[in-house]
């Protein structure tokens, strides 16, 4: 069979393909080489070989980048493409079945072992576990919620299905995205790297890498089918997935630029949704954002929110020490209370006066005072920080 030309060799690649029930093949440009592909993202490159006959193909299991860090390889095959043609078949049909049966039975089975002792390589180990529960001790549980935390698995390109550590806050409903927020901000303060999926409750996190690379994000072809994912590589989750590669590289190098400026500032989080920028840092203004989270209160600032549906709260600082207001936000201020702003409708009013009630029941305790004002709720600290 002619394996001189690009064309011929890429056709029999596609025949290999077939008999392998590969997704699809691709051709590596002028190199030669192409890869075969399955729908769980494995591949596999087919390569003939150079300079002599030409008549023989290697074929070489692709693994993810993490394999070399683990020593982790799967020994390429090298197969003839003129195998002695069976009765009734011609020379083509022959080499497609010749290579796919030699796949078969010398790579596949040591491709899929080699993804496995992968992913046990890579799975989160107990003191990582330990030391997240500890960072979460501070989220009480309360009747309808509390914190779980487990390891779930993640499909990856190259069909790797890495094994990540995840936490949430549960709920009736299932995960709360209110609360994630101020989660992933509790497991950064220990130390741990963390991953929130878009307009997921789920909170990925890890051990940071021992050298902070120089990319973080990168993207790579979506693991559950058409587009690309954006996955952060310190946790292996995805946090997104885009249908154009263009529009995904520019998200990729703005949550790269992103990190580099929160690495530089020597902060846990630069933005934390539902308090004002100089209120971050506050731990008894922070742990007011956690109480109404864990409530399931929707905390204002989170860019998959629609907050003309949703109500949200803002806390933010007042001009005197250890006191700060909350506030009842939905856009575009439909809800703000009669005298403010605009005149709000009468049931948006009564909304108000309820979320300000409900508020101020989960904010009263020793320590603080509580007070329902037209504008918000005023809370208190008894025993305020000093300030240098």
């Amino acid at each position: 069979m002619e394996l001189s030309t690009p064309a011929g060799f890429e056709s029999l690649t596609r025949s290999v393909a077939e008999q392998l029930c590969a997704d699809r093949t691709e051709q590596d440009g002028d190199t030669g080489r192409v890869r075969i592909v399955y729908a769980d993202g494995r591949a596999l490159e087919l390569t003939p070989n150079r300079p002599r006959t030409r008549t023989r193909i290697t074929v070489t299991a692709v693994l993810p980048e993490q394999a070399a860090a683990h020593g982790i390889k799967v020994k390429a095959i090298t197969v003839t493409a003129l195998p002695r043609p069976r009765p009734s078949e011609t020379q083509a049909k022959a080499a497609a079945r010749h290579t796919a049966d030699h796949i078969r039975q010398r790579l596949l089975p040591a491709h899929t072992a080699a993804l496995a002792e992968l992913g046990e390589r890579t799975a989160p180990q107990v003191a990582t576990l330990q030391r997240a529960d500890a960072a979460l001790a501070g989220f009480l549980d309360r009747p309808r919620g509390g914190v779980a935390i487990s390891e779930q698995p993640v499909r990856r390109p190259l069909g790797w299905t890495a094994r990540c550590a995840v936490a949430w806050w549960h709920t009736l409903d299932g995960p709360s995205r209110a609360a994630a927020p101020f989660m992933a901000d509790a497991l950064r303060r220990a130390g741990l790297a963390t991953t929130e999926p878009h307009g997921s409750g789920y909170v990925f996190f890890a051990e940071p890498p021992a050298e902070q690379p120089d990319t973080r994000f990168r993207i790579a072809p979506a693991a559950g089918g058409k587009g690309w994912d954006l996955v952060d590589e310190f946790t292996g989750a995805c946090v997104q997935t885009y249908d154009d590669r263009e529009w995904a590289q520019g998200i990729a190098e703005s949550a790269n630029g992103e990190e580099d400026a929160t690495r530089r500032a020597s902060v846990a989080s630069m933005d934390l949704p539902g308090l004002s920028a100089d209120l971050i840092e506050d731990e008894q203004f922070r742990a007011l954002a956690v109480e109404l989270a864990t409530a399931r209160h929707m905390p204002y600032g989170l860019a998959d929110v629609d907050y003309t549906q949703t109500p949200g709260f803002h806390i933010y600082p007042s001009a005197e020490p250890g006191r700060a207001k909350v506030a009842r936000l939905l856009e575009p201020w439909g809800a703000i209370r009669p005298g403010a702003r605009f005149e709000a409708p009468e049931r948006e009013v009564e909304l108000y006066d309820k979320d300000m009630e409900a508020y101020a029941l989960l904010l009263t305790r020793p320590g603080r005072t509580v007070a329902v004002m037209l504008d918000g709720i005023q809370v208190t600290h008894n025993d305020p920080p000093t300030r240098p």
